[in-house]
């Protein structure tokens, strides 16, 4: 397990201090509860299991939330998963989920692209050790980890749903620029449904998606595993254009799914048992799970 060094200590004005702590939370450890105080409810990790034992063989779908968000925002698609005969893992990636705001400032301003990829290997080389196929889905910056990661030959499918690999025009142009510097902006959501995340982003981690999500790009062409993208023409987050991106890119069929009805958190929105379905039903073909 990777870890950082420092001792747990409670702080008014530091807020908790994590060394001797997992640098991401897996889906697959059991937690004491001194960690699992720590985090939000919202962030806690996923593992749902299928109500039956599937025929044919042992599979799971490792899913990967977005950028300032948890595990809450992808439990649609776990569930769904889960009824088609597969494990569902959701882990809480590296300097998420916490639940005292100083921690969350703090850590989310260390946010490093090695640390994310490290922690979806990491979790991926568990999945290994206990199931014979596993499947990565990622959730925007999570789409784009996982299209990383594919490109490694690591899993033997992947979905992606409005993968970060291109960000709102305005982004582009000012991240690059001031990446570096130590500030934060207000990110609070607008959705009109309930949806959990940090409600401010800091101008490093923004620096650690942009980089994410060009590695992300190059590293199309090298995907060779059974591929899904879901998207909405009215995601106003993610570009629908990285859809004929990677389209163009990956060398092999990719099956596009287009979900209109729904925004940018498209596993929370209106049309998100849509979504889930043909989430659940491309890994279930995939990973040659039978239904229960």
């Amino acid at each position: 397990m990777l870890k950082r060094q420092n001792r747990l200590q409670n702080t008014e004005s530091q807020g908790v201090v994590s060394a001797d702590l997992p640098t991401y939370f897996s889906a697959f450890s059991s937690h004491s509860e001194e960690i699992e105080e720590l985090l939000l409810p919202d962030a806690l990790p996923r593992l749902l299991q299928p109500p039956a034992i599937a025929e044919g063989p042992k599979a799971v779908v490792i899913c990967l939330h977005g950028f300032s968000g948890m595990p809450y925002e992808l439990e649609p698609g776990l569930a769904a998963i889960a009824e088609a005969g597969l494990t569902a893992a959701a882990p809480v990636l590296p300097r998420h989920g916490y639940r005292d705001l100083a921690t969350q400032h703090r850590e989310f301003a260390l946010l490093k692209l090695p640390d994310l990829l490290a922690a979806t290997r990491q979790e991926i080389a568990v999945a290994r050790q206990s199931y014979d196929r596993v499947g990565l889905m990622g959730f925007s910056m999570g789409g784009a980890i996982a299209l990383a990661l594919a490109a490694e030959g690591l899993v033997d499918a992947c979905s992606v749903i409005a993968p970060a690999l291109r960000l709102p025009l305005k982004a582009e142009i000012l991240i690059p620029l001031l990446g570096w510097a130590d500030f934060e902006i207000d990110a609070r959501p607008r959705e009109s449904f309930y949806f959990p995340k940090y409600e401010f982003h800091h101008a490093r981690s923004l620096r650690a998606l942009w980089r994410l999500a060009a590695l992300a790009r190059k590293s199309l062409s090298s995907i060779d595993c059974p591929l899904q993208v879901i998207h909405s023409q009215i995601d106003h987050t993610i570009p629908p254009r990285v859809v004929e991106l990677i389209t163009k890119q990956v060398p092999g069929p990719v099956e596009t799914v287009w979900v209109n009805e729904s925004g940018h958190i498209m596993l929370r929105d209106r049309a998100q048992a849509a979504v889930a379905q043909s989430l659940a039903d491309f890994m279930r073909c995939q990973l040659d799970a039978s239904p229960v």
